[in-house]
This record gives structure tokens, C-alpha cells and sequence, in this order.
């Protein structure tokens, strides 16, 4: 997949033959994206793919789903040719809906154009698919896809379920674990101290955080996942702090050190809140039980 960042549209690339665009913000990459980019895909087969995004919300939001680098790395199992990201400057912002389609979008000259019912672009949020269908002559709008209650999957929902610290249902409906990225940073040590130690994330954007407590994870080091329990919080019984921090152990495998190294942690299951021990001999035991727990849930997980 050929990526393209787009800062000011003078140098969009008009030559490519027969290609068939997506829009979208597509925060989460979830199924009903991943539902309309295929259609997309199986419709534009002797031509090219490209989907049209951005590098951040064009309005403000509590949190995201993934990082930018997360989103093309998802796009790209997607088997898209061309990934279009628009740097979202002040200039987009104030841009009106009939000159982003005048001077953003026909500018591709696309065969064809993809997006959901609720695609929204320029000024204020103006831009609709009704007018996308007055400029273009292939314009396809792909339904909602819903659950199996009939609620529409949309990022929103995506984001609700996490808040809930209702793991399972994200994740059905993001169609994979929801996953946080982050580079190791120093933090306490406190783990090291009662013999778990833990790996500090700092987070790599402003990800959409589920509910303190203790969560199965599987958390990925250089390429290679391994099981993991991971803390989201303020860790009351030691050394308390304001903001939550992501806190990782790594299961079965000991690490001299992953300070600067870049991790993924995949999301499972919800385990239990977070709460403050009496002493440090009773988060200890509660630790080594959770982690007794993590090994049986991944071991059925590998059975089925």
C-alpha cells in the first residue's frame, strides 16, 4: 500500500486509472468499514483502491480508537493500493463542503466513490452524501451495518462499549482485540519490588481508555505476542497517583529491560476493578491469582 500525505491539494495525484475512492475517518477500522472497503474492492477490481482519510477528527472527540499509524497499518491488511491522509490544518477546517468536492475530490478524478450514510466534510460539517451524488457519477452509499439487536456498529458504539469496560463487545465489533500502542517508559517499579514486574506504557495518541482495573491481555513485543495482565489506573495501594497509567506483566517471560521498546497491548477481558489492598501481601496474592486466571482463560482460548 502506497501512503500519501496530503498537506494543501496542489499535488494530488490525478493519474492513477480506474480508481475507486473511499472517504472516511474510519477511527477504529471496524467492521463496517472493513465491510465497505471490500465492496469497494471487489467493485473497482481493474482498477485501483485509494481511501481518503484524515490524521485527526475534523471536530473535537474524547479519545480515539487508533493511532494514524495504527489505522494505515489496518487499511493495509485490507489489501487497499493508496492510502490518502489529510493533514487536517486550519485551512481544511475552514474549507466549505463545495470546494473540498471542487478542489479536493475531483482532483483525483475517481471512476468511483464509496462512503456511509453519515459522511460528513467541509465547514461546520455541511458536506453530505446528497451533494457527493450531484458532483460524481458513480457515488455508492453502503448501509449501516448492525449488531445483532439491530444497533447500528459505528465508532461511537465502539467507544461506549470500552467506557463500559465491556470488552467482549468492542472487540465483536471491531472485528479484533481493541488494541493500545506505546513506548515503555520508567515508572515506579513498585511491580519489580513484589516480584511482577510491569512494563509502563506511554501511550502513542489519546486512546480511548476502559475503566480502571485488571484486564487478560496479550501484549506484543517486537513481533511476538505473549499473555499479559494489564493494569489501567491510579495503583491506590502504592505510591497513588491522578492520571490512570497502563501497566502491563508479561506472563512466562522475563525481559532485562523494555524501556524505549514499542509495545501493543491487545484487550480480552475484563478481570476486575481496581481497588486498594490493605497491605502489599494482599495485592500480592490478588496478582498471583489473576495471573493463575489469565494462564486458564488463554489456555481455553488455544483449546478452541
Amino acid at each position: 500500500m502506497e501512503i500519501i500525505f496530503l498537506k494543501g491539494f496542489k499535488d494530488i495525484v490525478t493519474n492513477i486509472d480506474g480508481l475507486g475512492l473511499v472517504l472516511g475517518y474510519f477511527d477504529g477500522v471496524h467492521i463496517g468499514h472493513s465491510q465497505l472497503i471490500s465492496f469497494a474492492k471487489a467493485s473497482t477490481k481493474k482498477g485501483s483502491l485509494g481511501v481518503l482519510t484524515f490524521d485527526r477528527p475534523l471536530k473535537s472527540v474524547e479519545g480515539s480508537l487508533m493511532s494514524i499509524d495504527d489505522k494505515l497499518q489496518a487499511l493495509e491488511k485490507l489489501d487497499v493500493d493508496y492510502a490518502f491522509v489529510v493533514i487536517c490544518d486550519d485551512n481544511l477546517k475552514t474549507m466549505s463542503y463545495k470546494k473540498f468536492v471542487s478542489e479536493v475530490l475531483k482532483k483525483f478524478n475517481p471512476t468511483s466513490i464509496f462512503c456511509g450514510p453519515d459522511f460528513k466534510y467541509g465547514y461546520n460539517a455541511e458536506g453530505d452524501v446528497t451533494y457527493l451524488k450531484t458532483q460524481f457519477e458513480n457515488v455508492y452509499v453502503l448501509g449501516y451495518v448492525k449488531d445483532h439487536f439491530g444497533n447500528k456498529i459505528s465508532s461511537s458504539a465502539i467507544k461506549k462499549c470500552l467506557l463500559d469496560g465491556d470488552i467482549d463487545e468492542a472487540n465483536r465489533y471491531l472485528g479484533r482485540p481493541y488494541v493500545l500502542g506505546g513506548v515503555v517508559a520508567h515508572g515506579f517499579n513498585e511491580g519489580a519490588k513484589i516480584g511482577f514486574p510491569t512494563a509502563n506504557l506511554s501511550a502513542d495518541t489519546s486512546y480511548v481508555l476502559p475503566p480502571n482495573g485488571v484486564y487478560f491481555t496479550r501484549t506484543e513485543v517486537d513481533g511476538i505476542q505473549y499473555n499479559s495482565i494489564t493494569n489501567i489506573g491510579i495503583h491506590p495501594t502504592i505510591n497513588k497517583v491522578t492520571t490512570p497509567t497502563i501497566e502491563t506483566h508479561i506472563i512466562d517471560e522475563k525481559f532485562d529491560s523494555l524501556y524505549g521498546y514499542h509495545l501493543k497491548i491487545y484487550f480480552y477481558k475484563k478481570v476486575r476493578a481496581e481497588k486498594k489492598f490493605d497491605n502489599l501481601e494482599a495485592l500480592r496474592e490478588q496478582i498471583s491469582h489473576d495471573i493463575l486466571e489469565a494462564k486458564e482463560y488463554f489456555a481455553y482460548r488455544v483449546k478452541k
